[in-house]
C-alpha cells in the first residue's frame, strides 16, 4: 500500500496561532501571553490548548 504526502497550505495568522497554541502546550509561553498575542481572551486560548492536546493540529 502507498502512503502519500499530503501538503497543508497555511495563512502566516494560522502558522503564527499554531505556533503560539504549541508553545503554551509546552509550558513556554503562558496562557495570558497568549491571548494578548491572538486577540482572544484567556479562556478562548486554553479550549484552543485542551484542543490541541487532545486531537493535535487539525486541517
Amino acid at each position: 500500500m502507498m502512503s502519500r504526502a499530503v501538503t497543508i497550505t497555511m495563512t502566516m495568522r494560522e502558522l503564527d496561532r499554531l505556533k503560539t497554541v504549541q508553545a503554551v502546550a509546552d509550558r513556554m509561553l503562558r496562557v495570558s501571553q497568549a491571548a494578548e498575542r491572538l486577540g482572544m481572551s484567556r479562556r478562548q486560548v486554553h479550549r484552543l490548548v485542551l484542543r490541541y492536546e487532545d486531537e493535535g493540529p487539525q486541517e
